[in-house]
């Protein structure tokens, strides 16, 4: 049998092949990107931030309150103390005075006595005028006692007020430490209080400056010398722990000196000068 491929020539035979394009109209999806939980939006970032704000006006709210709870404790242990030694003093006075016109009564009657058994014996005038004599000499014996005794009586006050002043100015130094100790617990950069107006007066430029601080406060005073490094990029400074410091204690040394910031020194030291100016005075 012929084959079909025969029946055709080959210059008869049209090939035609028929392309077909399908062309297809996909948009993917947007990934919507979400926030991870570790971020945060700008409104919750303003959360924190006013909310710390919050806090802190909070504590210096609570700071003040506090201070002014000391302050009026202070006040009237002041008053009370004032109250005590004046009406010592008046006890004191009132008895000098009693006893003064004791004696001064009991040297009369002797007086009056002593004329009495005189004009007896040599006669009323000239007895009376004796013991008038012998009383006036007793009298002016009393005033100068009495004097004596007022002028003990003075410098026993001035003694007594000294003594006084001095517990004021401890009572004081106490009150300014507990009070000085409690800021420093509320506040983030503790020691900043105490380091910034010395930091700021010493020569940054050419000088090395070593910080030593208690354990408990190396990190925060590490954060805030660095800070100040952002201010003055030729800061030069090391932070290190001494544990022989009280507490929040701090000493601050430099090529050219070396200042303690340890609370109760400098306390002593202004009682010290508050004690001896009041001597001078």
């Amino acid at each position: 049998m012929q084959s079909s491929r025969n029946f055709f020539k080959n210059e008869d035979t049209n090939t035609h092949s028929e392309v077909k394009k399908i062309e297809t109209f996909y948009t993917p999806k947007s990934r919507e990107v979400t926030a991870s939980k570790e971020s945060l939006t700008v409104s919750e970032m303003k959360q924190l931030e006013y909310n710390f704000n919050e806090i802190q006006r909070e504590k210096e709210k609570q700071l003040i309150n506090e201070l002014n709870k000391e302050k009026n404790d202070f006040k009237k242990l002041i008053e009370k103390e004032k109250a005590k030694f004046f009406k010592e003093l008046i006890e004191l006075r009132q008895s000098v005075l009693v006893k003064a016109e004791d004696e001064s009564n009991e040297i009369k009657e002797v007086a009056y006595q002593l004329g009495l058994k005189e004009g007896q014996k040599d006669g009323y005038e000239t007895g009376v005028q004796e013991g008038y004599i012998a009383g006036q000499l007793e009298a002016e014996s009393l005033k100068e006692n009495a004097h004596k005794i007022m002028e003990q009586t003075t410098e026993a006050i001035e003694i007594y007020k000294k003594e006084k002043q001095m517990d004021f100015i401890r009572v004081a130094a106490v009150m300014a430490e507990n009070i000085i100790h409690h800021e420093l617990s509320l506040s983030e950069d503790k020691l900043k209080l105490l380091l910034q107006p010395v930091l700021n007066q010493l020569e940054k430029a050419e000088n090395f400056i070593s910080i030593y601080v208690t354990k408990d406060n190396l990190e925060n005073t590490n954060s805030y010398m660095e800070k100040m490094k952002e201010s003055f990029s030729d800061l030069k400074f090391a932070v290190l722990v001494d544990e022989s410091l009280e507490k929040n204690g701090c000493i601050i040394e430099t090529n050219y000196e070396v200042i303690d910031l340890q609370i109760q020194k400098q306390l002593d030291l202004m009682v010290k000068d508050l004690y001896e100016g009041d001597s001078d005075g």
